[in-house]
């Protein structure tokens, strides 16, 4: 059973937090406001995605789940977030994985995480292939930073660009949030939706 990729690229706020974006129809200007119907469909993909046997979590640090505060070292990810990931890590068949080049020991210690480091996977962006191929993923969810190069994502994959006031990628397609704070929310409803399956 095939979908379509969503590419997710940076949006909006939590509110109207999230749109669509469909670049073969992109213009180059974003769209003023997101409406509720691209909230709805974020939570149609996420309903979708929730269910699915094999999930990866993947999220980069910098920009995605930690906001750039102009201090590397200074950096924490959203307490939200990391309150979700440890949900997700707890949950079968779901892998969670940081993506950053940054070293392991030092991420785990900006995600204020409580006892999940066992089960979170550290690895650098191009190491993620082979952790979707070693978990054996059936699709994953992809929170990248609107700083990163979008990823090509796999069929029946969701992906999410954080904006945190960079304009919109010129290459990808899919949701955008405005903020890591947005990407928290994100992160909260799945860790919901697949540990109600």
């Amino acid at each position: 059973m095939g979908v379509d990729p969503v590419l997710a690229t940076p949006g909006c706020g939590v509110s109207a937090f999230a749109r669509r974006r469909d670049l073969a129809e992109w213009t180059g200007t974003p769209r003023e406001e997101p409406t509720m119907d691209d909230l709805d469909e974020l939570w149609r993909a996420l309903d979708r995605i929730a269910t699915t046997p094999r999930l990866l979590v993947a999220c980069d640090f910098d920009g995605a789940i930690a906001p750039d505060l102009g201090d590397p070292d200074g950096a924490r990810a959203e307490q939200l977030t990391s309150e979700s990931l440890s949900i997700l890590v707890a949950l079968a068949h779901t892998t969670v994985a940081v993506v950053s080049r940054r070293d392991p020991d030092q991420v785990f210690e900006l995600m204020l995480l409580s006892g999940a480091k066992a089960g979170l996977r550290f690895v650098a962006p191009e190491d993620l292939d082979g952790l979707r191929a070693e978990a054996g993923v059936t699709a994953a969810v992809r929170i990248v930073s609107a700083d990163e190069e979008p990823q090509p994502l796999q069929a029946g994959d969701l992906g999410i660009t954080v904006l945190n006031e960079a304009p919109p990628p010129e290459t990808g397609s899919g949701f955008l949030v405005e903020d890591t704070e947005a990407a928290a929310e994100v992160l909260e409803e799945l860790a919901r939706l697949r540990r109600g399956t």
